[in-house]
C-alpha cells in the first residue's frame, strides 16, 4: 500500500493479509509478523539477562483455612531449593501472617504474606495474576501450587538448579501424581507424606493434569493449571515438548524429571473439611462424588443424599 503522496508506508503500518487475500500477501505478513515476534522473543531475553533479581525461585499459594498443613509445605519446598513464598490469605479463621511468625524467623523472613480480602470475581485466578505483574521483577520463577500440592525434583536438583536448563522457555509443566486416601477415614496428626503414599493412577484428568512454574517476565497472563505466554514463548513439559492445552497434556504424562505429589483427597474427613471450605475458583464447585472417584475402595463411608448435597457449598 502506498500513502498518498506515493510514499511506501512504514513497516509498523504494513497491512496484515488474512484469510482469502492473495497467497503471496498473505505469507508476507507471516514474515513481517514472525520477524517482530523474533524481535520482541530477544529484546525480552536481553531484559531478563540485565534484571538483578532479588529472587531466582519463589512459589505463589492461596490459602484458607490450611494452616495443619502449611509448616510442612514450607519445609518440603525450602528443602527443594525454594528461596521465597507470595501466600495470599483468602479470609482465613486464624490469620495465615500471625500463623507463619509463629513458625520463627527462619521459614517467616522467607514469605511475604497478602491479605487476599473482599469481594473477588474468581479468587485464585485473580490472586495469581496479581502475583504474577506484582512481583513480575523480584522473582525470576514463581510456582502457582496449591496447599495440597508438593513440587518433587526426581534428578537429584534443587529446583533452582532444574530450571537453570529451562531459562530460553515461558514455563515449565509437572504433572501431577496424585495420592488417594490410602484407607484412611478420620484425620490425624503426621505429615502427609507419610500419611498418605499410595498413587492412585486410573483417572484421566488427574494422571493428565499438573501445574506450572513460570517466568513472568514472559508470561502475559495466569488462570489455574495455564496461562498465556508472550509472542514468542511458549511453555515445556520436563522433555522440552511444546505444552499447548497447559491443563491437559496431550502426549503421555512425564514424570521422570519432576512432578506435583497431589494429596488430593487425603482422608475423608479431611475431604468432607475441603468441601465445607469452598472453593476459590468460581467456575469450580468440588462435588462429594469425587471422594469415591479416587478412593473406589471406600464406598462404605458414602453419606445419604441429603448429607452429601449439605457438604458441596458453592461461592458467591
Amino acid at each position: 500500500q502506498a500513502t498518498e503522496r506515493g510514499r511506501k508506508r512504514p513497516e509498523s503500518l504494513e497491512r496484515i493479509y488474512l484469510g482469502k487475500a492473495p497467497e503471496d500477501l498473505v505469507r508476507k505478513s507471516e514474515i513481517l509478523r514472525e520477524a517482530r515476534i523474533r524481535k520482541l522473543r530477544a529484546e525480552l531475553l536481553r531484559q531478563t539477562a540485565e534484571t538483578h533479581f532479588k529472587y531466582y525461585c519463589s512459589i505463589c499459594l492461596i490459602i484458607r483455612d490450611e494452616n495443619e498443613y502449611l509448616e510442612e509445605w514450607l519445609q518440603w519446598h525450602i528443602g527443594q531449593g525454594v528461596e521465597h513464598f507470595y501466600i495470599y490469605d483468602h479470609d482465613s479463621k486464624q490469620p495465615v501472617k500471625g500463623f507463619v511468625e509463629g513458625l520463627g524467623k527462619e521459614i517467616s523472613e522467607k514469605v511475604t504474606v497478602l491479605e487476599w480480602k473482599g469481594k473477588h470475581a474468581d479468587a485464585q485466578p485473580d490472586a495469581y495474576n496479581d502475583c504474577l505483574n506484582r512481583f513480575r521483577g523480584e522473582s525470576r520463577w514463581i510456582g502457582f501450587i496449591d496447599a495440597d500440592e508438593h513440587v518433587r525434583v526426581k534428578t537429584g536438583q534443587t529446583l533452582p538448579e532444574f530450571l537453570k536448563g529451562y531459562e530460553e522457555y515461558a514455563g515449565v509443566f509437572a504433572n501431577w501424581v496424585t495420592y488417594s486416601a490410602d484407607g484412611q477415614v478420620k484425620e490425624c496428626p503426621g505429615p502427609l507424606r507419610q500419611r498418605f503414599r499410595k498413587e492412585f493412577h486410573e483417572d484421566k484428568w488427574l494422571d493428565k493434569a499438573g501445574k506450572i512454574i513460570l517466568q513472568p517476565y514472559y508470561m502475559v497472563d495466569m488462570v489455574i493449571h495455564n496461562g498465556r505466554a508472550a509472542d514468542g514463548f511458549y511453555v515445556v513439559d520436563a522433555h522440552g515438548e511444546k505444552v499447548y492445552n497447559y491443563s491437559l497434556v496431550d502426549s503421555h504424562p512425564t514424570v521422570d524429571f519432576i512432578c506435583v505429589d497431589h494429596y488430593y483427597t487425603k482422608s475423608y474427613e479431611e475431604w468432607i473439611k475441603k468441601l465445607r471450605r469452598g472453593s476459590g475458583h468460581a467456575k469450580y464447585r468440588r462435588k462429594y462424588e469425587e471422594f469415591f472417584r479416587v478412593n473406589p475402595d471406600m464406598g462404605y463411608c458414602r453419606e445419604k443424599l441429603e448429607l452429601q448435597q449439605k457438604y458441596e457449598i458453592s461461592e458467591k
